[in-house]
């Protein structure tokens, strides 16, 4: 019952911004210069509201709450330009770390399938505020067709142009899948990680190197589950009600972002920097999983 009465609710607040949000994206549509911009603004704040409401649902309803560690997380700035990474593990990591994150970093943007614009509500919701939508080559496509892989690549890099000289915050799941137990099962002997899947560095590679000039600092997130496999219904079903984000904030200049856009998807020096967050990010959790 408690399930059914979440689901309603978090629809009920979705149907809620509709008549805010279309009104708006139209206004965007047919402005420009400051006017535009204006358009823009309240687009954000709309999206705000709207993660702040679905926080506030799940603690109505189960008293869901996020412990947040880090020193560095009150210096966080609404006006600042972040590159998000953290480990993936759920459907619900998206939700929290919007939930701990919101109106602190300006809002959350995440790359998503060109194709999903098309969803009823969502896909409009993300085109108006301006996700950036990405054309991705399957596997079959580039086998036949490797040359595909530097076009994807020269998209990612006209995607990131729009945010060249205004605050953002993009994230990247670098592990690429969510950490299921089957996942786990097939990548056993390639995977030198207790808790965590092997991250790829060539994506947030390519988009830092694009965004060098602009970015303030890299926001490195570690969530810690109460649970092993944790999911979406078990959040949504009040299963798990309390659990630890742990925020690192890294200058972007202490991270080593290729220079060369060239050389960026195959950046050696990019690369170890990311296995050792995730070294780093394998320890934290496992000493937190230890009983005391």
């Amino acid at each position: 019952m408690g399930l059914i009465i979440a689901y309603i609710l978090f629809l009920l607040n979705l149907l809620s911004i509709i008549p805010t949000m279309y009104p708006l994206y139209i206004w965007k549509l047919v402005t420009t210069g400051s006017v535009r911009r204006f358009g823009d603004r309240l687009l954000l704040k709309v999206g705000e509201f709207w993660i702040e409401n679905n926080y506030r649902i799940s603690r109505m309803l189960y008293g869901v709450q996020f412990e947040v560690i880090g020193d560095k997380y009150k210096d966080l700035k609404h006006d600042g330009r972040y590159m998000i990474i953290c480990n993936h593990q759920s459907w619900s990591d998206i939700y929290i770390i919007q939930s701990v994150l919101n109106r602190k970093i300006p809002l959350i943007r995440f790359f998503i399938k060109d194709s999903l614009k098309y969803v009823p509500i969502l896909g409009h919701a993300w085109l108006a505020l301006d996700f950036p939508f990405v054309k991705r080559s399957s596997r079959e496509q580039l086998k036949k067709n490797p040359e595909l892989a530097s076009k994807d690549l020269e998209n990612v890099k006209k995607v990131c142009e729009k945010f060249v000289g205004m605050p953002f915050s993009i994230l990247n799941f670098l592990e690429g899948h969510r950490r299921t137990p089957e996942r786990v099962q097939k990548l056993l002997k390639k995977n030198p990680y207790q808790h965590l899947l092997r991250p790829h560095s060539g994506g947030i590679s390519v988009v830092s190197t694009a965004l060098k000039n602009s970015l303030d600092a890299f926001i490195d997130l570690t969530i810690v589950y109460p649970t092993e496999n944790p999911s979406f219904l078990d959040l949504m079903q009040g299963k798990i009600r309390k659990l630890k984000v742990f925020v690192d904030v890294i200058p972007a200049s202490l991270v080593p972002i290729e220079e060369n856009e060239q050389f960026a998807p195959m950046s050696k020096k990019m690369k170890r920097w990311v296995d050792e967050r995730w070294a780093l990010k394998d320890a934290l959790i496992d000493r937190e999983k230890q009983p005391i």
